[in-house]
């Protein structure tokens, strides 16, 4: 296997088919710095196609380090909204503020440093020195897992252990275009290397793909769990107006404003008569009732919310799917 030509190969196929996203933008380096900042928090657990919109109206309205940093979170958090896991924009708020305090307002190019910054672990801060700094990094992201387990026909747990994976990282070599290769390599897993149907024929790495020789694309994945919960939300309305707290009991939904609710039994849940809903998030699926039959004396420290101010308020989507599934909500 002639390794020399793989990143010619793949960044030869990049120059020629990489997608135009809003953050690959560069005028300046603490612009390309800070768009990938921005980039890099919100695509953790979120597909690209949903955060191009979002990446475009928050860097309208913040522009740089210090008109995030300087913002009032609740405004911070009015311009996430829809992209949910609010504690990135929260961590994304305090990362601009230490890097203006303690960095000059620039992005650490020492791995450590990155990682000790809010919401920054090991992938993120791999993406940042590669995008960002041209470093000689290749995150290891769903993309590039599945290009590695059809290049090696990776199938069994032990093939597709971290560590394995990692030792097989080395296929792709380096390049002195380290910004653009690390991105490359990642493009062609979302575009090319998909998890059906992959376009092999415009692969710049069929040569070297034991899938391909086989015709055997399925990939196995590792089994991630997701836990199931039951929650009863607690819904009061009064003169088209209705009760909402400020959570304090779920981690998951720090400070954000909701419906009173309370986790109860499975049991509980299927038999209850009242209308159910499911929210699948990326680590749970919630399973709610809908209980309409509640005392606003049992509610300590609510606020009543007029659907005509329902715009105005950060609220989870789990929270607006309950309110689309009231009668004559709209």
């Amino acid at each position: 296997m002639n390794k020399q030509n793989i990143p010619k190969k793949i960044l030869h196929w990049y120059d020629n088919n990489k997608r135009s996203l809003p953050w690959r933008y560069k005028s300046t380096k603490k612009k390309h710095e800070y768009f990938t900042l921005v980039s890099e928090f919100m695509l953790q657990q979120t597909q690209v196609k949903t955060v191009i919109p979002f990446f475009n109206r928050f860097v309208k309205k913040f522009p740089n380090l210090k008109s995030l940093a300087s913002a009032n979170e609740n405004k911070v958090l009015k311009y996430w909204e829809g992209l949910g896991y609010y504690s990135r924009a929260k961590n994304l708020k305090k990362t601009a503020a230490i890097l203006l305090e303690k960095h000059n307002g620039s992005l650490p190019k020492d791995i450590e440093k990155l990682k000790a910054l809010p919401g920054i672990g090991e992938y993120t801060s791999r993406s940042i020195l590669s995008i960002a700094h041209n470093q000689p990094y290749i995150p290891m992201d769903g993309n590039v897992e599945r290009i590695l387990k059809r290049i090696f026909l990776l199938k069994n747990k032990d093939e597709i252990s971290k560590d394995n994976l990692a030792e097989k990282k080395t296929f792709f070599s380096n390049s002195k275009r380290s910004s653009d290769y690390a991105q490359a390599i990642m493009e062609i897993g979302a575009l090319i290397c998909r998890p059906s149907l992959p376009l092999c024929t415009s692969c710049p790495l069929t040569t070297y793909c034991k899938a391909y020789k086989k015709k055997d694309f399925v990939i196995t994945n590792k089994n991630k769990l997701s836990k199931t919960k039951y929650f009863e939300a607690q819904v009061y309305k009064h003169k088209n107006k209705y009760l909402l707290i400020k959570n304090k009991k779920f981690n998951f939904l720090k400070n954000l404003v909701i419906f009173p609710m309370n986790e109860i039994n499975r049991e509980k849940f299927h038999l209850s008569i009242d209308k159910k809903i499911n929210i699948k998030l990326s680590n749970m699926n919630m399973k709610i009732i809908i209980n309409k039959n509640i005392n606003r004396r049992i509610i300590k420290n609510g606020f009543l919310l007029d659907k005509s101010n329902f715009s105005k308020f950060i609220l989870p989507s789990f929270t607006k799917k309950i309110f689309y599934s009231l009668p004559n909500f709209k």
